[in-house]
């Protein structure tokens, strides 16, 4: 009986050490703020936080200027950068706020943009893209 006791505390104490250093992790607890690059007519804001299911996103965009539409996109790609996923927020009207929030599944690199389109649905301008990691 002794024995056994003694095998259960020592499976017990190395499950524990075991799963030290996945919560010693600090970026994947921590939440970071999003950088865009500048427009005018349009703010952009947005925080982003690694999980083990990619890139946990919540970014927002408003529209301040007369364009009939704007966007706020990050984008994430894996490591070659051969795939991608992207997640936006787009404000339409003068004043208007839009907030989208979920995951990318791809988490090698970040990088946001910012897009703003016209009442046709073409594109009226497009800014280059802003390196997160």
């Amino acid at each position: 009986m002794l024995r056994r006791l003694s095998v259960i505390a020592a499976c017990a104490a190395m499950l524990a050490l075991s799963a030290l250093p996945a919560l010693a992790t600090t970026h994947s607890t921590s939440t970071h703020k999003l950088a865009f690059p500048s427009h005018s007519g349009i703010s952009a804001w947005g925080t982003y936080k690694l999980t083990s299911k990619g890139i946990y996103v919540n970014i927002c965009s408003k529209d301040r200027g007369s364009a009939f539409a704007v966007g706020a996109v990050a984008v994430g790609t894996n490591s070659t950068g051969s795939r991608s996923a992207n997640l936006g927020a787009v404000a339409m009207g003068h004043g208007t706020t839009q907030c989208r929030f979920g995951t990318i599944r791809y988490s090698s690199h970040l990088k946001t943009y910012l897009i703003g389109y016209t009442s046709h649905g073409t594109i009226a301008f497009k800014t280059g893209f802003k390196k997160i990691f």
